[in-house]
């Protein structure tokens, strides 16, 4: 077999297609099952995603990996930070990892207030005997419908257009 996944793990056994030879290995068939085990460096879902938050509300970023040995560190990287489960720092907060399925867990990532400096990438890397995973976020943001954003001076941006506009018009009556 090729090319599994982590989540094709499981019991299997054969069935037949012809009614006749079911009958007469029925008693064999439900004797024998195979049991297929996954085995292999961590794989991370997904691997690479762009999402666009809106400027001063809570962001969740979830992911799945898969490893089997098991994993032995799990780790985010943050504003060029480590953050690790059951860890917060900054209104960044790590949640304890969870189990989905035997060899596959969900970590989630919560930023509490998105703003300026949470623009970027935000990693996650798993690790075991098998090998090394990443999957990254690319946070990017928005603004909520009639948001007034403040300058580094302190102005509104609609009051920098009004002075722009001003502005030109000293210049065209004085100039022209």
């Amino acid at each position: 077999i090729d090319q599994v996944l982590y989540q094709e793990a499981g019991e299997y056994r054969c069935v037949s297609p012809n009614k006749e030879t079911l009958r007469r290995l029925d008693t064999l068939r439900n004797s024998l099952t195979v049991n297929l085990t996954i085995t292999g460096r961590p794989m991370v879902f997904p691997t690479n995603k762009s999402i666009t938050a809106v400027y001063g509300q809570p962001l969740t970023l979830t992911i799945e990996f898969c490893a089997n040995p098991a994993y032995n560190k799990v780790f985010w990287i943050a504003r060029d930070k480590v953050v690790r489960p059951g860890n917060s720092e900054d209104g960044i907060i790590a949640y304890d990892i969870t189990n989905s399925t035997t060899n596959c867990h969900q970590a989630v990532l919560f930023l509490t207030k998105v703003t300026n400096s949470d623009i970027g990438e935000y990693s996650f890397l798993v690790r075991s005997p098998n090998g090394i995973s990443e999957g990254a976020f690319m946070v990017n943001m928005t603004y909520a419908s009639g948001y007034i954003v403040q300058t580094a001076s302190g102005c509104n941006s609609a009051t920098l257009n009004v002075d722009v506009v001003h502005l030109l018009l000293l210049i065209f009556t004085c100039c022209y």
